[in-house]
């Protein structure tokens, strides 16, 4: 089975993702997005968190979920704040695939590689998965709105000695942005012989109340301590088909009519939908299963994806 989501949201004033820092200016992630203007199409710069930066806050939530449920981790998971990320064991060349994938849902879920490094000192095989959940950038969806990047001014003052005041800026983004996942779901506790680990169910459901909280606690993103942003989910819209097959994007308009017709036209599938802007046709249809918060959404797409998945 597989499963793509489209989700919407609203976000203002955040610095989701700093790129780099020049002197005492830090300045925000921008990726070039595509705007209809009139009959054509330009291309401009936008502020954008990148799909890596959504990932680690995905893995923070597998390795919490993961911690109450007695489900296997490696040591490089439990400490990944210590090492300062996700280096799932990269340099550990003894490890074949099916033991990484058996001994780290971690690295089951999101996949793994070890460096070449590790391959000469250890004289062992590549191991490689592609991770079988897979995010987007989060961009702004230019159909709704014009999202900017404006540069906010702080000072930090030293009454004891004036010379100490330090000027900087950081520039913030504003929008309305819209993300893809993926989940192959195929493809979780799958082993290189083509069979399954044993707790694969638990692993399945993990996957997805995973995602529940990377959006509801806000694991993802940069300068959260004072840039907190002020951030909604709006609407979304999933599909989990027995074969590939992505969902449109949830751009301005009634895009949950416009994934119904692909699916019908082809035939097999389930539709799921949220929608807090009353933008779409979203619960005026039985054919579509709709809910009315995000929570909800992701919670009835598992709940389809395990009555399928492990009867």
């Amino acid at each position: 089975m597989f499963v793509s989501i489209g989700l919407r949201f609203r976000a203002e004033v955040e610095a989701l993702n700093m790129a780099e820092s020049v002197g005492n200016y830090a300045r925000h992630r921008t990726a070039p997005v595509v705007i209809k203007d009139g009959e054509k199409y330009r291309i401009t710069l936008a502020p954008a968190v990148s799909g890596q930066s959504i990932a680690h806050g995905y893995m923070v939530a597998l390795v919490q979920l993961a911690q109450e449920r007695g489900l296997p981790l490696s040591d490089d998971d439990r400490q990944h704040e210590k090492l300062g990320g996700f280096f799932k064991r990269a340099n550990q060349a003894n490890l074949d695939h099916d033991k990484r994938v058996e001994t780290s849902v971690v690295e089951d879920i999101t996949g793994f590689m070890t460096t070449e490094e590790a391959q000469a000192q250890g004289k062992g095989k590549m191991a490689r998965r592609t991770s079988p959940v897979m995010f987007s950038y989060l961009v702004p969806d230019t159909s709704s709105a014009r999202a900017v990047v404006v540069p906010q001014m702080h000072v930090r003052y030293n009454l004891q000695d004036p010379n100490q005041q330090v000027i900087y800026q950081i520039e913030s983004g504003s929008g309305i942005f819209i993300q893809t996942v993926a989940v192959d779901v195929g493809r979780i506790g799958l082993l290189s012989n083509g069979n399954y680990v044993k707790d694969v169910c638990k692993r399945v459901e993990l996957a997805f109340d995973a995602l529940k909280l990377l959006y509801s606690g806000m694991l993802f993103g940069a300068k959260k301590a004072r840039y907190h942003p002020i951030f909604e989910p709006l609407g979304g819209v999933a599909a989990a088909t027995p074969k590939p097959f992505v969902v449109l994007p949830p751009r301005f308009g009634d895009y949950v009519a416009e994934n119904l017709a692909r699916l019908k036209a082809l035939g097999y599938g389930k539709l799921f939908c949220f929608d807090r802007e009353g933008l779409t046709s979203c619960g005026k249809s039985q054919d579509v299963e709709s809910k009315a918060a995000l929570e909800e959404f992701v919670e009835a797409v598992k709940a389809y994806v395990i009555s399928n998945r492990c009867k």
